[in-house]
């Protein structure tokens, strides 16, 4: 018999829900402060995990969680590429 493969769980910092890894989007802590953005999970760095919703990405944005879980404070620059992304994504849900 073969078993069924099995994602990683992975916990959204926003709204604490535990999903599949493949299904939160990932936000990573590069070198020298950058952040690194993207659903791949393959980069290197301190890490958290985000739901594809506006309403988790708007909770991760407005407190400190997301700085705390990176061990980072966002400057503005890092906040207007995460703010770019989640239009991408608000993009993504009107056209599909």
């Amino acid at each position: 018999m073969t078993q069924a493969r099995r994602d990683p769980q992975r916990t959204c910092v926003a709204c604490g829900a535990k999903r599949d890894q493949r299904q939160l989007i990932r936000i990573a802590q590069g070198a020298e402060g950058s952040l690194s953005i993207g659903a791949s999970g393959r980069t290197t760095g301190r890490g958290a995990y985000i739901c594809p919703s506006k309403e988790c990405w708007g909770k991760a944005l407005k407190g400190t969680r997301l700085e705390y879980c990176l061990r980072v404070t966002l400057t503005n620059e890092n906040r207007a590429a995460l703010l770019q992304y989640l239009s991408t994504l608000e993009e993504a849900d009107t056209n599909g």
